[in-house]
């Protein structure tokens, strides 16, 4: 009752202050947000699950002040708290969550402060394989997505989640690669209840695609989704949407076996060109052979792109239309890993855990997308027992670099406040578990700090891109 008291009285302070929590928090109509800044922060996690299946939410404070969270779960049938925690400054807390249904969820609010989240959800027999990647910092009325593959031995859910009091009310439109949009019927008006979440089977309404999209517009209410791949005999991904469609898309990787699948998405009706390039070690290069490609409109592509170590791959419309991208990447085992990556570099990020278990072999990936050398530092925002840390060097003009192998010794799980003189992007690319600790791969996109890194709250405007 108190914990309740407490956020009724953050809410309503911050409608005074002019709908900046409403706006989050509230109905589907929400005052009109103004500049200044927030008393709290909500994150959706729209990570999926199965039977059997093991979810954590990782929580990482970059600040100079403790910061408070509540963890909630949903499904289709409830939703519950799992966790009320204290994330220490400069620190880090994993909170185990349930993941045990298709359509698994978390809601993560955040009081006095800002926190980056992201989760990691591990599957059991039959399935194997690890999932991770950062919750949405808001929901939307337009989601797209393009990972998702429906061929033999491929289950594909977009998973939903509705973490506020009213119920939300949207279609879902299918693309893949040679067929004209899908639009159900089934999947028109669906209505997903206050404080649920659903999973829909996108593998069950186009079969035999290498790479199926999906838009979901909502009517009434907001929501967060994200996809939900599942290999047969072992691997499993996710992917979070994006809100919007962009010019450039920036994709890193690493750690893995070196075989890439660059997937594009092209949701407006009108064809477009464009080209890939490969950052890496060695300097720029053309990623797949893709300069000049062209994709037709209202469809998906697939490219195969060779990587080596850690990398990025940059995608580039060549032209005044946007498009939406994402890469699967092969492990070095029978798990495969993917990522949406980012459309905005930024100068700090934090880089969520990617490891499920010792034996590991954990990492991250910086990528310096501009025309001139930058600094990079990076700093453990450690788990309890684990000291501070750090490590700095000089990133070269569209370079990537990895973290010093002993980076991260003892503290596998540890989150990462990556900074710049320039605007970077930031992920994580690890294996883990199995005798070598290849067994699991897991990409994650980092999480850009709104504030450029300092100490302090950032601006509820503002809050990450």
């Amino acid at each position: 009752m108190r914990v309740r008291g407490a956020v009724s009285l953050l809410l309503v302070a911050a409608v005074v202050a002019g709908g900046v929590a409403a706006g989050r928090f509230g109905p589907a109509t929400p005052a009109a947000a103004q500049s200044g800044p927030a008393e709290s922060w909500a994150w959706l996690c729209p990570h999926g699950g199965g039977a059997g299946w093991e979810g954590v939410v990782a929580l990482a404070n970059p600040g100079d002040s403790p910061v408070r969270a509540r963890v909630t779960t949903l499904t289709a049938a409830a939703t519950r708290t799992v966790g009320l925690v204290t994330v220490p400054a400069g620190g880090e807390v994993l909170q185990r969550v349930p993941a045990g249904r298709r359509e698994s969820s978390s809601f993560v609010e955040v009081f006095g402060g800002w926190l980056a989240v992201g989760w990691m959800v591990r599957a059991d027999d039959p399935d194997t394989g690890l999932s991770a990647e950062p919750c949405a910092p808001q929901a939307g009325v337009t989601w797209l997505t393009t990972e998702s593959s429906s061929e033999e031995g491929e289950q594909a859910y977009l998973v939903i989640a509705n973490p506020f009091a009213a119920d939300a009310v949207f279609d879902v439109t299918l693309f893949s690669p040679d067929r004209p949009p899908l639009r159900d019927l089934d999947w028109t008006d669906l209505t997903l209840k206050g404080g649920r979440s659903m999973a829909l089977p996108l593998s069950k309404k186009i079969v035999g695609e290498e790479a199926v999209a999906a838009v979901l517009q909502a009517k009434v209410g907001r929501v967060a989704v994200a996809t939900l791949g599942i290999t047969d005999g072992g691997g499993i991904r996710g992917v979070l949407g994006a809100r919007e469609p962009a010019t450039v898309w920036h994709l890193p990787t690493g750690e893995g076996a070196g075989q890439a699948t660059l997937v594009t998405f092209v949701p407006g009706d009108k064809g477009l060109r464009f080209g890939a390039s490969l950052f890496s070690r060695e300097g720029p290069q053309a990623a797949g052979g893709l300069v000049d490609a062209q994709q037709q409109g209202a469809s998906t592509q697939v490219s195969p792109v060779i990587t080596s170590g850690p990398s990025s791959i940059v995608v580039t419309a060549l032209g005044d239309q946007a498009l939406v991208a994402a890469q699967r990447a092969e492990g070095q085992s029978a798990d495969d890993a993917a990522t949406g990556g980012t459309a905005m570099p930024a100068a700090a990020w934090v880089v969520l855990p990617t490891v499920a278990e010792e034996p590991s072999v954990p990492g991250l990936v910086v990528e310096n997308p501009g025309a001139e050398a930058v600094s990079v530092t990076l700093r453990l925002l450690t788990p309890e027992g684990v000291g501070p840390r750090e490590a700095s060097f000089e990133l070269a003009a569209s370079g990537t670099a990895g973290a010093p192998r002993s980076f991260f010794e003892g503290a596998s799980q540890a989150a990462v406040l990556v900074t710049a003189t320039g605007p970077i992007t930031a992920a994580g690319a690890s294996t883990s578990s199995g005798v070598h600790g290849l067994s699991l791969y897991a990409l994650s996109m980092g999480v850009p700090v709104p504030d450029g890194g300092s100490a302090g709250l950032p601006e509820s405007d503002t809050a990450v891109p």
